[in-house]
């Protein structure tokens, strides 16, 4: 009996101290593997904290060594396995949920690791870490979602990038810019309600990118709403007042609501800061024509000329002024470099309706009409919401004096703007215009018969190689008539 008893506190002796030596011994692994992340020789403190939690699987310690480890060896997907090792045997591990956030992040899996952070905040609330970690990871997916999605844009797939930055917005919606570029994919697809909710998002988070209010102003504009686009534009310069762009869209603001003489000062500005950008010096060339103050705009279209002859419709524009001027034999040769440009242009752009508006009204101007009308027809069949092309057809019917169907055409351009006064004030003008029904005397005999069947008798009282004019008698008074060549089928010149 004595024996037994002797044997039994020999094995709680020996159990004592097995127990003691257990801890020691994990403990030592554990401090060993903690000296060789120490020297970055990582294959060795996974073998020592391995060692470690063996010894104790409940060891969250050594569990946590190993997955740093693996992490600092690049082994991402065993780092996470004992992460989450970890935070089965600790959930208040906190390191553990920022390393594994961490991790994820660094795979690109920012979804898992936004989840882990949820979690870590349900466990941990208000800890400045997590919300420091949280930032973090929604920053690296804005930012690898926004160059996804510039490659799908670029590749002309706006759609699969509108897609991809919704997503992101739904889990990280705090970035002003990932909201900004949104709007700017809306805006390139013409959705520009969706384009408008965008940016108005980023400039609540940012009220001074000054790029949200430009592009905001650009998205009134095409919405028509002028003074909402005004109201952006001015914004813009309150953010940024030395930005050449933000003036010139300030005075182009202004001059969409007909306000010239208030645009004036700003494009001048615009110009000033930027003297060589030449759409800033078009669009003030363009605001002294719209002012009538022909010799400041020729000066400005003249200063075009010398940095990029090819400017598109930069010719029509002169050739117009040069019309109201009186100066005829200019306007022709502007009207006329106007469609060499044109024709150059076309060549590798056949279809560009911008190119085949310009080419018609550059064409209407030199009287070749019937040609014009050919081709603006075919402008409106494929874009019939283009209003640019309903003013050229316009046009083109008043020369061929047709008030009728100008009036028509000036009415759906009209539709199809928002209010501006120019187009009301043609329409006035063609609504006031009788049709063409000259009055002849008995002793005009000579006789230009159209091509669209009409003929006209009058006095050929001059003749150019582009155009004739014809002294008819309109009522009581004598006036004259233009015809261009193109419209005449034949004359018959009778002399007593």
């Amino acid at each position: 009996m004595k024996r037994i008893i002797e044997y039994l506190l020999l094995f709680a002796v020996l159990a004592i101290f097995l127990y003691l030596a257990r801890g020691k011994l994990e403990a030592f692994f554990y401090n060993r593997g903690n000296n060789y992340i120490e020297r970055s020789l990582y294959k060795e403190a996974i073998d020592s904290y391995g060692n470690a939690f063996k010894i104790n699987p409940q060891s969250w310690q050594a569990c946590l060594g190993l997955a740093e480890a693996y992490r600092y060896s690049k082994d991402y997907n065993k780092a996470a396995d004992e992460y989450n090792r970890v935070l089965k045997i600790n959930p208040l591990c906190l390191k553990a949920y920022l390393s594994l956030a961490e991790v994820y992040s660094q795979e690109g899996k920012y979804l898992e690791a936004l989840n882990v952070i949820s979690q870590a905040r349900n466990k941990i609330p208000a800890d400045s870490q997590i919300n420091q970690s949280s930032q973090e990871c929604c920053y690296s997916f804005v930012v690898s979602t926004l160059n996804k999605s510039t490659e799908l844009f670029l590749a002309d797939k706006s759609l699969d990038a509108i897609a991809l930055l919704q997503d992101v917005l739904k889990s990280c919606p705090d970035f002003a810019i990932a909201h900004y570029t949104l709007g700017y994919y809306y805006f390139h697809i013409k959705d520009y309600d969706n384009a408008e909710n965008s940016l108005k998002k980023s400039l609540l988070i940012d009220p001074q990118f000054n790029y949200a209010h430009k592009l905001l102003s650009q998205v009134y504009f095409e919405k028509g709403s002028f003074e909402k686009e005004l109201s952006s534009a001015k914004d813009a310069l309150a953010v940024s007042n030395n930005d050449a762009s933000v003036y010139n869209d300030l005075g182009l603001a202004l001059m969409h609501l007909e306000r010239y003489t208030e645009a004036i000062p700003y494009l001048q500005k615009a110009v000033s800061l930027d003297p060589n950008n030449t759409d800033y010096i078009y669009s003030l060339g363009s605001v002294y024509r719209d002012n009538k103050m022909f010799e400041q705009a020729i000066s400005e279209y003249s200063k075009l000329i010398v940095l990029r002859k090819d400017y598109p419709n930069l010719h029509n524009d002169l050739a117009e002024i040069y019309d109201n001027l009186g100066k005829h034999a200019q306007a022709v040769s502007e009207y006329q470099k106007e469609v060499a440009y044109c024709n150059q242009a076309m060549a590798n752009n056949p279809d560009n309706p911008v190119l085949l508006n310009n080419y018609a009204y550059a064409l209407t101007g030199l009287g070749q009409v019937s040609e014009a009308k050919v081709i603006i027809d075919g402008v409106i069949k494929s874009f019939p919401r283009y209003r640019q092309a309903q003013l050229t057809l316009s046009r083109i019917y008043d020369k061929m004096h047709k008030p009728d169907l100008a009036l028509k055409s000036m009415e759906k351009a009209k539709q199809l703007s928002a209010g501006e006064g120019f187009i009301d004030n043609e329409i006035t003008r063609l609504n006031k215009q009788p049709a063409f029904k000259p009055e002849v005397s008995s002793e005009q005999k000579d006789t230009i018969y159209l091509k669209n069947g009409r003929k006209l008798q009058g006095k050929i009282t001059k003749e150019y190689p582009d155009r004739i004019v014809l002294e008819v008698l309109l009522g009581s008074s004598r006036g004259e008539v233009i015809f261009y060549r193109d419209s005449i089928e034949r004359i018959e010149k009778i002399r007593n």
